[in-house]
């Protein structure tokens, strides 16, 4: 079952942890900062949810959350 957290709250409960978000609500509606989402996943490893963003598996975004919530799962896609 989903569970829907802001993105501080993901960060308190789930420090320095790979995520695998879906219902993604961006701030503003910029497609780039996360407000709230549902966690999916938060037992795979930053590969696996990366194969599965790429691959659209249940429209999942990988996502990495640390002290400052800064998003750095995809960071090194370029």
């Amino acid at each position: 079952m989903a569970e829907r957290l802001t993105r501080e709250q993901m960060a308190q409960k789930y420090p320095n942890t790979w995520l695998g978000l879906v219902n993604i609500k961006y701030a503003n509606d910029d497609g780039v900062t996360l407000e709230a989402a549902d966690i999916i996943y938060t037992d795979k490893t930053e590969d696996e949810l990366f194969e599965m963003q790429l691959d659209g598996i249940e429209g999942v975004i990988s996502w990495y959350t640390n002290d400052n919530g800064l998003p750095l799962g995809v960071a090194g896609v370029l």
